[in-house]
């Protein structure tokens, strides 16, 4: 009982969605599934009755037989031009709103994912749910409506069948069902095991897909090509795409023969139950018109019997891979969201108390009992080596992820009390892994202001604040320059390192209290790199910085410096006190410097 109820809510969903993309589509299939279902049956009785007016009124030419004949003959051609003409109608709006319901569903699983947490996020198992519900959420729902229609549209025509036949024998009607039932039961059954197979396979196919963005995607071309990487993916996607098709064909050969021995089965059925009717209308029991209805009759509901067995299968399959979609909306490890407010103040303090923090899956801490006390006054550096934790550190004060153990506070708060937007607008971020928005200079700048983007001379200032600005002012169009050729035809390609400035620019024109510069020089080079420090050092006058980097020399701008090793501070303090103690961070700063001065040397 539960799942048929569980079955009717998803239909109710399902025909919700698609009302509100298009009304239209809704009543025209309705209208279609009706005509669908009653139009070859009454075209069959009226072709039945044009038989017998004309077997019956052979060399009759009164006025009367022939308005009779055409008014039967009219009738036929104007349900078969009806049919015809809204089944075309229904395509074509179908089409329109087929996008719109994809569309409108596709934003209710973005606004969902939204939501979800990072760590749910990193998990495969989660991934294969993502890449299915994507794939299918936008023609399934179309696909179940219209299957559903076309599945009451073949009862309708059934019914009317099964009606003339058993006027004629109750038995045969029966004979004829018996014969036709097993391939009904087995093509739903064959749809549960494609269904269970794609499932199990998903990662699978996620990969050959990987493969394919690996040898055609654009921003793979340069290293795929240097280091001759081509023939490797392409082999490996052979292989993985052999592999599923192996069991696939399986599957296939299978629902081939069986397919093959049940159409026989239904076919067996009508066969003697036609020899039946044969031999009644040798012996006269049946007139010719009576023939041609039953034998119509009994081809057609054996073929609409054997056609709404690939609609059930069919149905069920969409409905199979509809369970995804409210799987997903089911997901329930989402970002928790309080409503408090962040206090307007001066000063904020920010302190990590007993933190640590485990990736899902991982047996190993990526930071391990954090204590660290700061505020936005000053200015942070986050320095260690590669996996020392700097960056996870980060993605915990941004509430990218919870910490597993502890809790980081905000003005004596748990970050968790805090409504999510007003964090996400509290902190500025430049990203290692920043995105290169197709889009104006404009845009890409006023993004980290969303709400103030229309602000051209505040989006200007922070390009002059980052230096970006010089590169900019030599664009033929300066900020409406159009950058990455994704989209357009006349887009300049930055380098690398005036990414990295547009990147940095977008992080100044946020409002943010405090910005969040992870890695901040990565990509440039180095008379830009050093150029930069001068632009940290107003950055940070300008607003609290918490800044991760390798390059030591930054380091000298911060108040305070907190190192990390293997996921723990291990020293803490001002560049002369830590200076002074002549340990690790002496130890990184000295081999940098003297590394330096070997360059210089050798040049």
């Amino acid at each position: 009982m539960k799942s048929i109820k569980d079955y009717i809510l998803k239909l109710c969903f399902i025909f919700k969605e698609i009302f509100k993309a298009g009304p239209g589509v809704f009543f025209l299939s309705i209208g279609s599934m009706l005509i669908t279902g009653i139009s070859p049956v009454v075209t069959t009785y009226l072709t039945a009755k044009l038989i017998e007016e004309l077997g019956q009124n052979i060399g009759n030419n009164s006025s009367g037989v022939y308005v009779r004949l055409l008014i039967i003959l009219f009738l036929m051609l104007l349900f078969i031009v009806i049919s015809f003409a809204i089944e075309s109608v229904k395509t074509i709006i179908c089409s329109i709103a087929g996008l719109k319901l994809s569309h409108n569903i596709e934003n209710l699983v973005a606004d969902k994912f939204q939501r979800i947490k990072q760590e749910r996020i990193d998990n495969p198992t989660f991934l294969d749910l993502h890449s299915n519900t994507l794939t299918k959420c936008g023609s399934e729902p179309l696909n179940l409506m219209e299957g559903l229609f076309g599945m009451v549209a073949s009862f309708i025509s059934l019914i009317g069948y099964a009606v003339i036949i058993i006027r004629f024998n109750l038995l045969a009607f029966l004979f004829i069902m018996i014969f036709t039932l097993p391939i009904i039961i087995y093509k739903r059954k064959f749809q549960g095991m494609m269904f269970r197979f794609f499932s199990e396979r998903t990662m699978q196919m996620r990969r050959i897909w990987y493969y394919l963005s690996l040898i055609t995607d654009p921003k793979y071309t340069n290293e795929i090509r240097a280091y001759r990487l081509y023939d490797h993916f392409r082999k490996r996607r052979k292989e993985s795409f052999n592999d599923l098709m192996k069991g696939n064909n399986k599957i296939a050969t299978k629902e081939i023969i069986v397919s093959i021995l049940t159409s026989s089965i239904s076919m067996i059925g009508a066969i003697l139950v036609g020899v039946w009717i044969v031999k009644n209308t040798i012996t006269g029991s049946i007139s010719v018109s009576e023939f041609y209805l039953f034998v119509t009759a009994i081809i057609t509901i054996v073929t609409k019997l054997i056609g709404l067995s690939n609609q059930i299968a069919s149905n069920s399959k969409s409905m199979m891979f509809i369970n995804y979609i409210f799987e997903f909306m089911k997901e329930t490890d989402i970002i928790e969201s309080k409503n408090l407010k962040i206090k307007s103040i001066p000063v904020h303090n920010i302190c990590f108390e007993n933190v640590s923090f485990k990736y899902t899956g991982s047996d190993n801490y990526a930071l391990k009992d954090i204590n660290v006390n700061f505020n936005t006054k000053e200015t942070i550096c986050l320095v260690g080596e590669n996996g020392s934790g700097k960056s996870t550190l980060v993605k915990l004060l941004l509430r990218i992820y919870d910490p597993t153990q502890g809790q980081i506070l905000l003005d004596n708060t748990d970050l968790k009390e805090y409504d999510i937007n007003e964090l996400r607008s509290f902190f500025g971020v430049l990203f290692q892994d920043y995105v290169k928005f197709s889009d104006s200079v404009h845009n890409c700048i006023g993004f980290g202001n969303i709400d103030k983007i229309q602000n051209d001379m505040d989006i200007e200032k922070a390009a002059q604040i980052t230096g970006a600005s010089k590169f900019i002012e030599n664009y033929k169009n300066r900020y409406d320059t159009n950058l990455s050729k994704m989209f357009f035809y006349d887009a300049i390609e930055p380098s690398g390192g005036q990414w990295q400035k547009i990147a940095i620019s977008r992080a100044v024109f946020s409002e943010a209290s405090v910005l969040v510069l992870d890695e901040p020089t990565a990509a440039l080079d180095p008379k830009s790199e050093v150029n930069m420090f001068d632009t940290f050092k107003t950055i940070s006058e300008l607003k609290s910085t918490i800044i991760i980097s390798h390059r030591m020399y930054i380091t000298k701008l911060a108040d305070k410096i907190i190192l990390l090793d293997k996921g723990q501070v291990i020293e803490e303090g001002s560049f002369e006190e830590l200076i002074k103690l002549k340990k690790e961070f002496y130890n990184m700063y000295k081999i940098q410097a003297d590394s330096y001065s070997m360059s210089v040397e050798l040049i």
